[in-house]
């Protein structure tokens, strides 16, 4: 049921409805707003019609007390969805978005990119609103933050109680804080952990059907496993555990006694050949980086467009608890001369179907084939990540084609970017963008 609400002043707390609907509830009710609730008296109205209700915009008419709006910090100005049982009345929903701890560059201007999510809010309706962690007073159990003025179209501040659920936009925030609010939401704070790719890939491996997709994987330990490793394999990639979108990157290669390297880790590549085992270990004296939290992997020869390489986002949402969708896919091409795929490096986006025509001369039966590989290694590795005891629902799964058209898991994203999305498809994007506000909703009963 649809609703706004009046204000009227009063020292107590009080609700007013539609004499038609307080037939089916008690004289005294919990008021739910959020994670706060209190007890207020019901009212009947012969004055507020017991017409609307069915959607956004012909909501039904209700009359809190100036008492309950305070204790419960409700927006008043906003339009909600309302469920009701004999003694419960839930006001909502209630979605926070958890961003970082710099809470001093949160201001209504920074938020603004927030806002085309809002394009499916006449699906939602309720209080949406972002917080850092700093902002949180726990010994009332309120929140200062800034929330989205529907009918103004800006970001304004106020205080709110502790959202029903969190989307959970930043994984910079304290261990302790991030449990205490999956303790109030009840476990409905979502992207509640980011592991890191060692441990992705530790947990692939342990699956029979995941595990031959996988490339093989170290972590760095010392100069002699990192060239045995190296010796071994011919073509490695070095890339930090914990940095994404290219960053950190370095690839080696190894032709006969001779290795020639490609350094991401600047704005500006480096390209160099080290003309023997002697120089590749000054190399690592010099950059003992690469054994602090640093990955070895195999370096795969991956499907090529025009002489450069690309991979697959494939981006994994949910709409329900337990039921993915794929949301969009692009393909992400290296720039020129490049072996980086991310588009910050200066690649562009395709669709998949324009990379597979360009990539593989294969008729239609075989690219689909390709193509429904693709998606059914993103729904298994996500079923697979949903058995662990955290609460996911939004992923950017990074897949590689080689040149066989064989599917590689390269990493997965908890706080996937969707830049391409936006350039290539427009509508996708947007798609995407509302989609984690829908899931919200349906997690808080709405």
């Amino acid at each position: 049921m649809w609703i706004r609400i009046e204000v009227v002043t009063s020292n107590r707390e009080i609700i007013v409805l539609p004499q038609e609907l307080t037939k089916r509830i008690e004289s005294e009710v919990k008021v739910e707003f959020g994670r706060s609730s209190t007890v207020a008296a019901v009212r009947p109205s012969e004055e507020l019609q017991y017409t609307g209700g069915d959607d956004y915009d012909n909501p039904l008419q209700i009359i809190l007390s100036s008492k309950l709006v305070d204790k419960l910090n409700i927006q008043a100005n906003l339009t909600y969805q309302m469920k009701l049982s004999s003694r419960r009345i839930t006001i909502g929903p209630v979605i926070g978005l958890l961003l970082g701890a710099h809470d001093y560059i949160y201001s209504p201007e920074h938020m603004t990119k927030y806002s085309d999510r809002f394009g499916i809010y006449k699906e939602v309706g309720g209080l949406i609103y972002a917080f850092s962690e700093r902002a949180i007073d726990w010994k009332n159990s309120t929140i200062y933050g800034l929330y989205y003025n529907i009918s103004e179209k800006k970001w304004e501040y106020g205080k709110f109680p502790i959202p029903s659920v969190i989307y959970r936009r930043d994984f910079h925030s304290n261990k302790d804080t991030i449990k205490r609010l999956m303790e109030y939401t009840n476990g409905k704070m979502f992207n509640s952990w980011r592991f890191g790719k060692f441990y992705l890939y530790k947990h692939i491996k342990r699956n029979r059907k995941l595990a031959m997709h996988v490339p093989r994987t170290e972590v760095t330990e010392d100069f002699r496993q990192v060239k045995r490793f190296i010796d071994d394999i011919k073509d490695v990639i070095l890339k930090p555990i914990y940095l994404s979108r290219g960053r950190g990157i370095c690839i080696i290669q190894k032709r006969d006694d001779r290795y020639k390297v490609a350094d991401y880790r600047n704005n500006e590549v480096k390209e160099f050949i080290l003309e023997n085992d002697s120089e590749l270990k000054r190399f690592f004296d010099e950059n003992t980086e690469f054994f602090d939290k640093y990955l070895i992997q195999q370096h795969l020869s991956l499907a090529k467009i025009e002489g450069a390489p690309y991979d697959i986002r494939v981006v994994m949402q949910k709409l329900r608890q337990d039921q993915w969708k794929c949301s969009g896919i692009e393909c992400r091409v290296a720039a020129k001369k490049s072996m980086i795929t991310n588009i910050s490096r200066g690649g562009y986006a395709l669709t998949l179907d324009e990379a597979l025509a360009c990539s593989f001369k294969v008729d239609e039966e075989e690219r689909q084939r390709i193509k429904d590989k693709v998606y059914e290694l993103c729904f298994r590795l996500c079923e697979s990540l949903d058995r662990l005891d955290h609460h996911f629902a939004e992923f950017g799964i990074d897949i590689a084609l080689d040149a066989d058209g064989n599917a590689w898991i390269i990493e997965v994203n908890v706080f996937p970017s969707f830049k391409g999305f936006k350039l290539m498809d427009y509508e996708t994007y947007l798609g995407i963008r509302y989609t984690p506000i829908l899931y919200a909703a349906h997690l808080a009963g709405f």
